[in-house]
Protein backbone atom coordinates (compact mmCIF):
# COMPACT_ATOMS: atom_id res chain seq x y z
CA UNK A 1 0.00 0.00 0.00
CA UNK A 2 1.32 3.44 -0.79
CA UNK A 3 2.33 5.11 2.55
CA UNK A 4 1.00 8.54 1.81
CA UNK A 5 -2.57 7.07 1.82
CA UNK A 6 -2.17 4.27 4.39
CA UNK A 7 -3.48 6.80 7.28
CA UNK A 8 -5.62 8.53 5.57
CA UNK A 9 -9.12 9.03 6.63
CA UNK A 10 -11.38 7.50 4.07
CA UNK A 11 -13.60 10.37 3.64
CA UNK A 12 -10.76 12.47 3.02
CA UNK A 13 -9.51 9.77 0.74
CA UNK A 14 -13.17 9.91 -1.08
CA UNK A 15 -12.18 13.59 -1.97
CA UNK A 16 -8.64 13.61 -3.31
CA UNK A 17 -10.46 10.62 -5.32
CA UNK A 18 -12.97 12.79 -6.01
CA UNK A 19 -10.67 16.22 -7.23
CA UNK A 20 -8.44 13.56 -9.25
CA UNK A 21 -11.16 12.28 -11.56
CA UNK A 22 -12.18 15.85 -11.91
CA UNK A 23 -9.12 17.05 -12.77
CA UNK A 24 -9.58 14.36 -15.85
CA UNK A 25 -13.73 14.44 -16.79
CA UNK A 26 -15.07 17.72 -18.06
CA UNK A 27 -17.49 18.82 -15.29
CA UNK A 28 -19.79 20.63 -18.16
CA UNK A 29 -19.81 17.97 -20.84
CA UNK A 30 -18.98 14.78 -18.84
CA UNK A 31 -16.23 13.19 -21.34
CA UNK A 32 -13.07 12.55 -20.47
CA UNK A 33 -9.82 14.36 -21.08
CA UNK A 34 -7.19 12.98 -23.87
CA UNK A 35 -4.93 12.00 -20.56
CA UNK A 36 -7.57 9.18 -19.35
CA UNK A 37 -7.96 8.00 -22.95
CA UNK A 38 -4.18 7.46 -24.27
CA UNK A 39 -4.18 3.91 -23.20
CA UNK A 40 -6.58 2.99 -25.36
CA UNK A 41 -5.52 5.49 -28.58
CA UNK A 42 -2.29 3.22 -27.71
CA UNK A 43 -3.96 -0.18 -27.75
CA UNK A 44 -5.45 1.20 -31.40
CA UNK A 45 -2.54 2.25 -32.81
CA UNK A 46 -1.19 -1.12 -31.74
CA UNK A 47 -4.04 -2.67 -33.37
CA UNK A 48 -4.66 -0.39 -36.71
CA UNK A 49 -0.95 1.08 -37.10
CA UNK A 50 -2.96 4.04 -38.10
CA UNK A 51 -5.63 6.36 -36.37
CA UNK A 52 -7.73 9.13 -37.85
CA UNK A 53 -8.15 12.27 -35.84
CA UNK A 54 -10.30 14.85 -35.80
CA UNK A 55 -10.18 18.35 -34.22
CA UNK A 56 -13.86 19.66 -33.52
CA UNK A 57 -14.42 23.38 -32.17
CA UNK A 58 -17.27 25.86 -32.58
CA UNK A 59 -17.12 28.01 -35.20
CA UNK A 60 -17.14 31.04 -33.31
CA UNK A 61 -15.91 30.55 -30.20
CA UNK A 62 -13.62 33.32 -30.02
CA UNK A 63 -16.56 35.63 -29.66
CA UNK A 64 -19.40 33.43 -28.73
CA UNK A 65 -18.94 33.11 -24.72
CA UNK A 66 -18.23 36.72 -24.79
CA UNK A 67 -21.27 37.33 -26.60
CA UNK A 68 -23.88 34.83 -24.60
CA UNK A 69 -22.29 34.75 -21.51
CA UNK A 70 -20.32 31.31 -19.80
CA UNK A 71 -23.67 29.39 -18.70
CA UNK A 72 -24.65 29.37 -22.06
CA UNK A 73 -21.94 28.25 -24.00
CA UNK A 74 -21.31 25.37 -21.12
CA UNK A 75 -25.44 25.03 -22.66
CA UNK A 76 -23.91 24.84 -25.95
CA UNK A 77 -20.63 22.83 -25.77
CA UNK A 78 -22.71 19.96 -23.64
CA UNK A 79 -25.24 19.82 -26.21
CA UNK A 80 -22.55 19.63 -29.01
CA UNK A 81 -20.59 16.56 -26.90
CA UNK A 82 -24.24 14.76 -26.91
CA UNK A 83 -24.18 15.24 -30.44
CA UNK A 84 -20.61 14.33 -31.46
CA UNK A 85 -21.29 11.00 -29.50
CA UNK A 86 -24.56 10.28 -31.12
CA UNK A 87 -22.68 10.24 -34.53
CA UNK A 88 -20.21 8.06 -33.51
CA UNK A 89 -22.52 5.69 -32.09
CA UNK A 90 -22.49 4.48 -35.65
CA UNK A 91 -19.00 3.45 -35.88
CA UNK A 92 -18.50 1.71 -32.78
CA UNK A 93 -17.44 -1.35 -34.76
CA UNK A 94 -14.92 0.34 -36.41
CA UNK A 95 -13.32 1.87 -33.69
CA UNK A 96 -13.62 5.50 -32.14
CA UNK A 97 -13.98 7.25 -29.21
CA UNK A 98 -14.36 11.35 -27.99
CA UNK A 99 -12.62 13.10 -25.65
CA UNK A 100 -12.02 16.61 -24.66
CA UNK A 101 -8.08 17.97 -24.73
CA UNK A 102 -8.52 20.23 -21.16
CA UNK A 103 -10.64 19.96 -18.72
CA UNK A 104 -13.21 23.11 -18.87
CA UNK A 105 -11.82 23.41 -22.71
CA UNK A 106 -13.99 23.88 -25.86
CA UNK A 107 -12.04 21.64 -28.12
CA UNK A 108 -13.46 17.85 -29.06
CA UNK A 109 -10.84 15.17 -30.22
CA UNK A 110 -12.42 12.10 -32.03
CA UNK A 111 -10.14 9.29 -33.05
CA UNK A 112 -11.09 7.05 -35.59
CA UNK A 113 -9.78 3.62 -37.21
CA UNK A 114 -11.40 4.17 -39.87
CA UNK A 115 -9.91 6.22 -42.82
CA UNK A 116 -13.24 6.37 -44.86
CA UNK A 117 -15.34 6.78 -42.08
CA UNK A 118 -12.85 9.74 -40.78
CA UNK A 119 -13.67 11.34 -43.87
CA UNK A 120 -17.25 10.81 -44.39
CA UNK A 121 -17.76 12.54 -40.47
CA UNK A 122 -15.43 15.19 -41.74
CA UNK A 123 -17.52 16.16 -44.25
CA UNK A 124 -20.76 16.04 -42.02
CA UNK A 125 -19.62 18.16 -39.28
CA UNK A 126 -18.37 21.20 -41.63
CA UNK A 127 -22.32 21.08 -42.83
CA UNK A 128 -22.40 21.83 -39.27
CA UNK A 129 -24.36 20.43 -36.59
CA UNK A 130 -28.15 20.54 -35.31
CA UNK A 131 -28.36 19.90 -31.74
CA UNK A 132 -31.57 20.26 -29.05
CA UNK A 133 -31.67 22.66 -26.51
CA UNK A 134 -32.68 20.67 -23.79
CA UNK A 135 -34.71 23.30 -21.96
CA UNK A 136 -36.52 24.38 -24.58
CA UNK A 137 -36.80 21.32 -27.31
CA UNK A 138 -36.18 23.84 -30.00
CA UNK A 139 -33.28 22.66 -32.96
CA UNK A 140 -30.24 25.16 -33.11
CA UNK A 141 -27.77 25.10 -36.06
CA UNK A 142 -24.15 25.21 -34.83
CA UNK A 143 -21.15 25.79 -37.10
CA UNK A 144 -17.99 23.85 -36.08
CA UNK A 145 -14.72 24.00 -37.78
CA UNK A 146 -12.60 20.97 -38.19
CA UNK A 147 -8.95 20.09 -38.86
CA UNK A 148 -7.71 16.46 -39.55
CA UNK A 149 -4.60 14.56 -39.11
CA UNK A 150 -2.99 11.36 -39.02
CA UNK A 151 -1.46 9.28 -35.99
CA UNK A 152 1.10 6.62 -37.74
CA UNK A 153 3.01 3.97 -36.09
CA UNK A 154 6.58 4.64 -36.05
CA UNK A 155 8.54 2.02 -34.49
CA UNK A 156 11.83 4.54 -33.80
CA UNK A 157 9.28 7.18 -31.50
CA UNK A 158 7.59 7.27 -28.27
CA UNK A 159 4.06 6.03 -28.84
CA UNK A 160 2.44 9.04 -26.87
CA UNK A 161 4.65 11.60 -29.01
CA UNK A 162 3.17 9.78 -31.97
CA UNK A 163 0.03 10.63 -31.05
CA UNK A 164 0.00 14.21 -29.66
CA UNK A 165 1.97 14.88 -32.97
CA UNK A 166 -1.05 13.31 -34.78
CA UNK A 167 -3.27 15.94 -33.30
CA UNK A 168 -0.68 18.90 -33.82
CA UNK A 169 -1.30 17.92 -37.46
CA UNK A 170 -4.94 18.31 -36.94
CA UNK A 171 -4.36 21.14 -35.21
CA UNK A 172 -2.43 22.82 -38.29
CA UNK A 173 -5.05 21.82 -40.46
CA UNK A 174 -7.68 23.57 -38.32
CA UNK A 175 -6.04 27.13 -38.52
CA UNK A 176 -4.82 27.18 -42.41
CA UNK A 177 -8.27 26.00 -42.99
CA UNK A 178 -10.04 28.50 -40.69
CA UNK A 179 -8.04 31.45 -42.20
CA UNK A 180 -9.48 30.43 -45.69
CA UNK A 181 -12.24 30.58 -44.45
CA UNK A 182 -12.15 33.82 -42.40
CA UNK A 183 -11.01 35.41 -45.44
CA UNK A 184 -13.68 34.62 -47.48
CA UNK A 185 -16.56 35.73 -44.71
CA UNK A 186 -14.28 38.84 -44.47
CA UNK A 187 -15.22 39.52 -48.46
CA UNK A 188 -18.82 39.21 -47.46
CA UNK A 189 -18.55 41.72 -45.10
CA UNK A 190 -16.91 44.29 -47.05
CA UNK A 191 -19.73 43.14 -49.68
CA UNK A 192 -22.69 43.26 -46.95
CA UNK A 193 -21.08 47.11 -46.33
CA UNK A 194 -21.11 47.92 -49.86
CA UNK A 195 -24.37 46.39 -51.19
CA UNK A 196 -25.88 47.60 -47.71
CA UNK A 197 -27.82 44.07 -47.71
CA UNK A 198 -28.71 44.05 -44.25
CA UNK A 199 -32.02 43.67 -43.07
CA UNK A 200 -34.27 44.76 -40.11
CA UNK A 201 -36.84 42.44 -38.22
CA UNK A 202 -38.92 44.00 -35.79
CA UNK A 203 -40.60 42.54 -32.78
CA UNK A 204 -43.05 43.85 -30.53
CA UNK A 205 -42.46 45.09 -27.00
CA UNK A 206 -46.56 44.75 -25.20
CA UNK A 207 -47.57 46.45 -21.53
CA UNK A 208 -50.00 44.03 -20.29
CA UNK A 209 -52.47 43.13 -19.24
CA UNK A 210 -54.35 44.99 -22.06
CA UNK A 211 -51.57 43.76 -24.10
CA UNK A 212 -51.17 47.37 -25.95
CA UNK A 213 -47.83 47.23 -28.48
CA UNK A 214 -45.82 49.93 -26.25
CA UNK A 215 -42.50 49.85 -29.41
CA UNK A 216 -40.40 47.81 -31.34
CA UNK A 217 -37.21 46.41 -31.12
CA UNK A 218 -34.92 46.46 -33.86
CA UNK A 219 -33.23 43.22 -34.70
CA UNK A 220 -30.55 43.04 -37.61
CA UNK A 221 -29.80 40.06 -40.00
CA UNK A 222 -26.99 39.67 -42.15
CA UNK A 223 -28.09 38.19 -46.11
CA UNK A 224 -30.59 35.10 -46.06
CA UNK A 225 -29.02 31.89 -46.49
CA UNK A 226 -25.34 32.88 -45.41
CA UNK A 227 -23.32 32.46 -42.37
CA UNK A 228 -23.93 35.96 -41.52
CA UNK A 229 -27.33 35.96 -41.52
CA UNK A 230 -28.00 35.07 -37.72
CA UNK A 231 -27.10 37.42 -35.37
CA UNK A 232 -24.62 36.22 -33.48
CA UNK A 233 -22.52 35.45 -36.56
CA UNK A 234 -22.66 38.89 -37.38
CA UNK A 235 -21.63 40.84 -34.58
CA UNK A 236 -19.26 38.15 -33.35
CA UNK A 237 -17.34 37.83 -36.91
CA UNK A 238 -16.82 41.61 -36.91
CA UNK A 239 -16.06 41.96 -33.85
CA UNK A 240 -13.38 40.04 -34.01
CA UNK A 241 -12.33 40.72 -37.64
CA UNK A 242 -12.07 44.69 -36.45
CA UNK A 243 -15.27 45.98 -38.87
CA UNK A 244 -17.97 45.66 -35.92
CA UNK A 245 -18.26 49.93 -36.10
CA UNK A 246 -19.29 49.64 -39.97
CA UNK A 247 -21.19 47.03 -39.63
CA UNK A 248 -23.41 48.45 -36.60
CA UNK A 249 -23.24 51.99 -38.53
CA UNK A 250 -25.06 50.20 -41.18
CA UNK A 251 -27.53 48.62 -38.94
CA UNK A 252 -28.92 51.47 -37.23
CA UNK A 253 -29.17 53.16 -40.98
CA UNK A 254 -31.25 49.91 -41.78
CA UNK A 255 -33.13 50.40 -38.96
CA UNK A 256 -33.97 54.01 -38.87
CA UNK A 257 -35.24 53.82 -42.27
CA UNK A 258 -37.26 51.53 -41.82
CA UNK A 259 -38.68 52.53 -38.70
CA UNK A 260 -40.77 55.13 -40.63
CA UNK A 261 -43.70 52.71 -41.13
CA UNK A 262 -43.96 51.93 -37.09
CA UNK A 263 -47.43 52.90 -35.85
CA UNK A 264 -47.06 56.30 -34.41
CA UNK A 265 -46.15 57.06 -31.11
CA UNK A 266 -44.55 53.66 -31.13
CA UNK A 267 -41.01 53.23 -29.37
CA UNK A 268 -37.95 51.79 -30.72
CA UNK A 269 -35.29 50.19 -29.04
CA UNK A 270 -32.29 50.03 -31.00
CA UNK A 271 -29.12 47.80 -30.14
CA UNK A 272 -25.56 49.52 -29.81
CA UNK A 273 -22.29 48.55 -28.61
CA UNK A 274 -20.06 50.59 -27.06
CA UNK A 275 -17.97 50.26 -30.49
CA UNK A 276 -20.41 50.77 -32.32
CA UNK A 277 -21.65 53.86 -30.40
CA UNK A 278 -17.82 55.41 -30.30
CA UNK A 279 -18.02 54.73 -34.42
CA UNK A 280 -20.76 56.37 -35.06
CA UNK A 281 -20.01 59.41 -32.83
CA UNK A 282 -17.00 59.24 -35.24
CA UNK A 283 -18.71 59.87 -38.17
CA UNK A 284 -19.64 63.19 -39.54
CA UNK A 285 -23.24 62.80 -38.46
CA UNK A 286 -23.64 61.29 -35.20
CA UNK A 287 -26.38 59.73 -33.55
CA UNK A 288 -28.79 62.23 -33.13
CA UNK A 289 -28.43 63.87 -36.81
CA UNK A 290 -29.28 60.73 -37.77
CA UNK A 291 -32.37 59.62 -35.72
CA UNK A 292 -33.52 63.27 -36.31
CA UNK A 293 -32.86 63.02 -40.46
CA UNK A 294 -35.47 60.01 -40.40
CA UNK A 295 -38.27 62.25 -38.52
CA UNK A 296 -38.11 60.43 -35.12
CA UNK A 297 -37.66 62.28 -31.82
CA UNK A 298 -34.82 61.29 -29.57
CA UNK A 299 -37.29 60.78 -26.68
CA UNK A 300 -38.82 57.89 -29.18
CA UNK A 301 -35.62 56.07 -29.04
CA UNK A 302 -34.53 53.52 -26.38
CA UNK A 303 -30.68 52.61 -26.85
CA UNK A 304 -30.03 49.13 -25.74
CA UNK A 305 -26.47 48.04 -23.53
CA UNK A 306 -25.63 44.96 -22.49
CA UNK A 307 -24.13 43.87 -19.10
CA UNK A 308 -21.18 42.97 -20.96
CA UNK A 309 -20.58 45.95 -22.88
CA UNK A 310 -20.83 47.87 -19.66
CA UNK A 311 -18.45 45.51 -17.78
CA UNK A 312 -15.25 46.23 -20.39
CA UNK A 313 -15.79 49.84 -20.79
CA UNK A 314 -17.74 51.09 -17.54
CA UNK A 315 -16.00 54.69 -17.41
CA UNK A 316 -16.27 55.34 -20.74
CA UNK A 317 -19.75 54.20 -21.31
CA UNK A 318 -21.15 55.85 -18.43
CA UNK A 319 -19.65 59.36 -20.35
CA UNK A 320 -21.60 58.59 -23.16
CA UNK A 321 -24.58 57.32 -21.90
CA UNK A 322 -24.40 60.53 -19.82
CA UNK A 323 -23.51 62.59 -23.29
CA UNK A 324 -26.66 61.01 -24.89
CA UNK A 325 -29.03 61.39 -21.94
CA UNK A 326 -28.98 65.04 -22.38
CA UNK A 327 -30.12 64.82 -26.20
CA UNK A 328 -33.53 63.22 -24.70
CA UNK A 329 -32.27 59.07 -25.34
CA UNK A 330 -33.45 56.53 -23.22
CA UNK A 331 -31.34 53.73 -21.91
CA UNK A 332 -31.74 50.12 -21.66
CA UNK A 333 -29.61 47.67 -19.79
CA UNK A 334 -29.91 44.26 -22.09
CA UNK A 335 -29.20 40.86 -20.98
CA UNK A 336 -30.03 41.55 -17.55
CA UNK A 337 -28.72 38.43 -15.67
CA UNK A 338 -26.54 36.75 -18.25
CA UNK A 339 -23.60 37.21 -15.17
CA UNK A 340 -21.32 39.38 -16.58
CA UNK A 341 -22.00 41.83 -14.01
CA UNK A 342 -23.64 42.48 -10.66
CA UNK A 343 -26.82 45.10 -9.56
CA UNK A 344 -24.11 47.76 -9.13
CA UNK A 345 -24.12 48.53 -13.18
CA UNK A 346 -27.76 49.44 -12.52
CA UNK A 347 -26.79 52.07 -9.72
CA UNK A 348 -23.93 54.07 -11.69
CA UNK A 349 -26.28 53.33 -14.91
CA UNK A 350 -29.75 54.40 -13.70
CA UNK A 351 -30.87 52.69 -16.65
CA UNK A 352 -34.98 54.02 -18.32
CA UNK A 353 -35.22 49.87 -18.49
CA UNK A 354 -34.08 47.09 -17.50
CA UNK A 355 -34.64 44.36 -20.29
CA UNK A 356 -34.19 40.78 -18.40
CA UNK A 357 -32.37 37.79 -20.31
CA UNK A 358 -34.87 35.17 -21.84
CA UNK A 359 -32.44 32.53 -19.87
CA UNK A 360 -34.02 33.93 -16.59
CA UNK A 361 -37.44 34.17 -17.72
CA UNK A 362 -36.98 30.49 -19.35
CA UNK A 363 -38.69 27.64 -16.90
CA UNK A 364 -39.47 30.72 -14.23
CA UNK A 365 -42.88 29.13 -13.29
CA UNK A 366 -40.98 26.05 -12.41
CA UNK A 367 -37.58 27.56 -10.56
CA UNK A 368 -38.12 29.47 -7.28
CA UNK A 369 -34.28 30.60 -7.23
CA UNK A 370 -34.85 32.05 -10.84
CA UNK A 371 -38.45 34.08 -9.43
CA UNK A 372 -36.13 35.02 -6.20
CA UNK A 373 -34.00 36.55 -8.58
CA UNK A 374 -36.07 38.36 -10.22
CA UNK A 375 -38.24 39.72 -7.84
CA UNK A 376 -34.91 41.27 -6.63
CA UNK A 377 -34.35 42.67 -9.51
CA UNK A 378 -37.95 44.59 -9.76
CA UNK A 379 -37.55 45.68 -6.43
CA UNK A 380 -34.39 47.39 -7.29
CA UNK A 381 -36.07 48.73 -10.62
CA UNK A 382 -39.20 50.35 -8.70
CA UNK A 383 -36.75 51.84 -6.03
CA UNK A 384 -34.34 53.35 -9.11
CA UNK A 385 -37.46 53.86 -10.98
CA UNK A 386 -36.40 52.11 -13.76
CA UNK A 387 -39.15 49.70 -15.97
CA UNK A 388 -38.52 45.90 -16.12
CA UNK A 389 -39.08 44.28 -19.42
CA UNK A 390 -38.80 40.37 -19.76
CA UNK A 391 -37.99 38.88 -23.14
CA UNK A 392 -38.10 35.35 -23.75
CA UNK A 393 -41.76 35.24 -23.25
CA UNK A 394 -42.69 32.10 -24.93
CA UNK A 395 -45.67 30.90 -22.49
CA UNK A 396 -48.93 31.93 -20.89
CA UNK A 397 -48.02 30.73 -17.77
CA UNK A 398 -44.67 32.88 -17.86
CA UNK A 399 -46.76 36.21 -19.05
CA UNK A 400 -48.77 34.91 -15.93
CA UNK A 401 -45.83 34.36 -13.55
CA UNK A 402 -44.18 37.76 -14.67
CA UNK A 403 -47.43 39.91 -14.26
CA UNK A 404 -47.62 38.65 -10.40
CA UNK A 405 -43.83 39.40 -9.98
CA UNK A 406 -45.04 42.95 -11.21
CA UNK A 407 -43.52 42.98 -14.66
CA UNK A 408 -46.28 44.39 -17.32
CA UNK A 409 -43.69 44.77 -19.89
CA UNK A 410 -43.01 41.37 -21.54
CA UNK A 411 -41.59 40.61 -25.27
CA UNK A 412 -41.12 37.20 -27.42
CA UNK A 413 -42.71 34.87 -29.03
CA UNK A 414 -46.04 34.59 -27.99
CA UNK A 415 -46.77 37.74 -28.41
CA UNK A 416 -44.74 38.12 -31.89
CA UNK A 417 -41.95 36.80 -33.81
CA UNK A 418 -39.74 39.43 -35.38
CA UNK A 419 -40.83 39.65 -38.92
CA UNK A 420 -40.10 42.79 -40.93
CA UNK A 421 -42.91 45.99 -41.35
CA UNK A 422 -45.14 45.77 -44.12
Amino acid sequence: MNRGFANTDPVELQTRILQYRASLFDPVTKLPTLPVVIDRVRRMLDERGTLQVLLVRIEHEQNLERIVGWERYDAVLRNVARHLSGLLEATANSGSLLCQENVRGDIFLIILADRFESGRLHDSLVEGISVTDDQTGEADEIAVRVGQGVIKMRPALRVERTIYNGILEARQDFHRRGEALDQARLDEVRRILREKSVHTLFQPIVHLPDREVLGFEALSRGPSGTYLESAENLFGFTERAGMLGEVELLCLDRALANSVRLPEGAILFLNLSMYGLEYIESEAKGLLDRVEDVGRSPSECVLEITERTYAESASRLKERVDELRKHGFRIAIDDMGTGYSALHILADLQPDFIKLDKMLVRDLPEEPIKRNLVSAITGFARDSQSIVIAEGVETEAEVEVLKDLGIELQQGFFFGYPKPLD
